[in-house]
This record gives C-alpha cells, structure tokens and sequence, in this order.
C-alpha cells in the first residue's frame, strides 16, 4: 500500500516481518535503508527479529536477530 492510499482509506501503514539477514555491513545497509524509506512516508514499522531462534523459515538462522548469542548488540 503507498502513503497516497493509506490517507484515502484512512488507514494506517505499517511494515512488518523485514530484515532477515546475515550479519553483514550489506543486511545493515538493507535495514537501514528500509527504516528510512518507511519513515520518510511517516509509516511505522517493527523490526521482526528482535533476537535469534533459530528460526528455519528465514534466511539468517541465529544470525539474523539484532543481539548476538553473548547479549552484545
């Protein structure tokens, strides 16, 4: 949905489940261009992995949460 629809329907817009990835200077990149994408349309979004678990669905495995196994961001 773009931000002209979301006023006409008078809904809200919110990006979810983005930023499954290695942890790469590339996912980073990724990540932050997203975020800043959303934010320029004053759209919210929630990052979906806040820690790994190993999740098979995804591409990262552990990987992919924002907190590494030993707590440090």
């Amino acid at each position: 949905m773009r931000r002209e629809d979301a006023d006409r329907l008078k809904s809200p817009l919110i990006f979810s489940e983005f930023g499954a990835c290695f942890d790469t200077i590339e996912c980073a990149t990724e990540i932050n261009n997203a975020m800043d994408g959303f934010d320029s349309q004053l759209a919210s979004w929630a990052y979906w992995m806040y820690k790994g678990f190993g999740d098979f669905t995804t591409t990262g495995g552990a990987a992919e949460g924002m907190f590494n196994s030993d707590g440090t961001f």
